[in-house]
This record gives structure tokens, C-alpha cells and sequence, in this order.
């Protein structure tokens, strides 16, 4: 299903139909499906940029990221590569709440168009997709096989995704980060540092990569090389974002918050959807 250059309110899919879609790949035996493409597969590409979220909502830090994919670049390079934005329906963290996955999906939509609006001139490849892994690991093993001319996956993440991908407890039961050798050897990690002193500040967040090059993880299996293959960049923002405060001002109708906060597609989308995330 091309996105095409509709109105606001027309480039979102349908729920219907996205639950249809939903309850389609529910009951098969499929790891991941295609919900959306900006050009057909048959466009190689050698990079893939994954952007891996619960987009619960889509906010201008994800926009943030993504178009940090393609800052720079040149109309014939972007040829070469691809946007997923990739929906997961099993998350190790998170249950399916508030927001139900139909609905971010349709979100997702509009949050597309406000990347190729963004990225206007360049025009690139930009898919949608739903899995039902829940580590990164096997969704790179998966995405390997729908994309069998790339030769690279870039991941787009946050710093608390970047916590929990080199977090041994989500690697039973010997709880070590040694199956990810696979994963840094194929692939690299772009990592957005998170503002807020949760997160230790950039100093904080630069130690964690140190740490790292340095070999002081090398007993939980986290090679000091990977840290070759993790790049951190600026957020872009002088105000932390976050799909929890987004919900927060939603409820409480900061729109000044929301203005600051959200793409244009997408706050358009919950002015029409204004129950998604003030309702219980």
C-alpha cells in the first residue's frame, strides 16, 4: 500500500482494515508482515535504517532519528537505502496499552508522511511492519530474510533501548550477551542520548559506552568491539521527549506541550482521536 499525498486525515490507514491485518497475522504462523511501503520491494537496497519502537505515540524524537538516517545524503544514495519502522507485537517490557496496535499503526502512517515531508526533496523508501519478536536479535535474524540484498542494519534507539539490547537478563539462561555476536558483527546501533538526569546526562550515557570499549562488561560477554559499532548522536531537542509525556499532556491538553512534542500528522491524528489516551 503506497503512501500517497493525501490530507492528514485521508494518509492514515484504515482501523478496520489495519485490524484485519492484525488479526490476520495473529493467527499465522509468520514472524513479521509488511503493512505499508513507500516502494516496492523490488528497489534494492544495501542499508537498512530500523526504526524499533512502540511508537506509543510517534514524537519528534523519533522524527529526530529517523531523519538523522538521511541528514546530508544525496538523492542517489538514498537509493541504496531503506526506513522500517517495525511495530512489535510482543514486547519484552511492554503490554499493548494504552493505545491498541491499530491505532498506532495508524499513527505510523501519518508519522511517514511527516518523515517524507521532512525530508522533501529526497524521497526515500520508507516500510512499515509488525513482528512478533520481541528481542533485537531475532528480529535481525528475521529481517535478514525479507531483506536478502542488505548487507547492513542500522538500529535507531533510543539510550534506554540501547540499556536493555546489552542487558543480560533478557538472555536466559546462561545470561550472557554472547549470543549478540552475531548481531554487532552484521550490524550497527545509532543511538539517540536521552535527555534528563535519569539517564545520567550525556556524561553519564558516554560512560556506558566506555565502559564498554574499555572491556569492563567483557565477563557479562560484551565485547569491547562492539562499541565500535555504536554510534551515539544529539536529540535535537532542548526538552526530553517521551511518548509518556506525550500521553501525560494528551490528558491533561497542554497543547503548547504537544505542539513541541508531536509531528504534524500525528497531533493531527489524535485532534481527531482525542479518547485514545484519556479514556481509564
Amino acid at each position: 500500500m503506497p503512501i500517497s499525498g493525501e490530507s492528514a486525515t485521508a494518509m492514515a490507514l484504515s482501523l478496520s482494515l489495519l485490524r484485519s491485518e492484525l488479526s490476520s497475522f495473529t493467527a499465522s504462523s509468520a514472524s513479521l508482515r509488511l503493512i505499508q511501503s513507500t516502494a516496492p520491494l523490488t528497489v534494492a537496497a544495501k542499508t537498512l535504517f530500523v526504526l524499533d519502537s512502540s511508537f506509543n505515540p510517534p514524537t519528534r524524537a523519533h522524527l529526530n532519528i529517523a531523519l538523522s538516517s538521511f541528514k546530508g545524503k544525496s538523492a542517489e544514495s538514498v537509493k541504496e537505502e531503506r526506513l522500517l519502522l517495525l511495530l512489535a507485537t510482543q514486547n519484552a517490557d511492554k503490554a499493548p496499552k494504552p493505545a491498541p496496535f491499530e491505532e498506532r499503526l495508524s499513527m505510523i502512517s501519518m508519522f511517514a508522511s511527516d518523515i517524507l515531508s521532512s525530508l522533501a526533496p529526497l524521497s526515500p523508501a520508507i516500510d512499515i511492519a509488525v513482528t512478533k519478536h520481541a528481542k533485537f536479535l531475532d528480529k535481525s535474524e528475521e529481517l535478514t530474510k525479507h531483506y536478502p540484498d542488505v548487507t547492513e542494519q542500522v538500529y535507531l534507539t533510543g539510550f534506554d533501548t540501547l540499556i536493555r539490547i546489552l542487558d543480560t537478563r533478557y538472555y536466559p539462561v546462561a545470561h550472557t550477551l554472547e549470543p549478540l555476536e552475531s548481531f554487532f558483527r552484521n550490524n550497527r546501533i545509532r543511538c539517540m542520548y536521552r535527555l534528563g538526569d535519569r539517564w545520567g546526562g550525556r556524561e553519564g550515557q558516554d560512560e556506558y559506552l566506555r565502559n564498554i570499549r574499555n572491556g569492563s562488561r567483557e565477563a557479562e560477554g560484551c565485547r569491547k568491539e562492539w562499541a565500535e559499532r555504536i554510534e551515539f548522536i544529539g536529540n535535537g531537542n532542548n526538552t526530553p521527549v517521551s511518548s509518556t509525556r506525550v500521553r501525560e499532556a494528551i490528558r491533561n491538553k497542554e497543547e503548547s506541550v504537544l505542539h513541541e512534542l508531536l509531528t504534524e500528522g500525528v497531533k493531527s491524528w489524535l485532534r481527531e482521536r482525542d479518547d485514545v489516551y484519556t479514556q481509564g
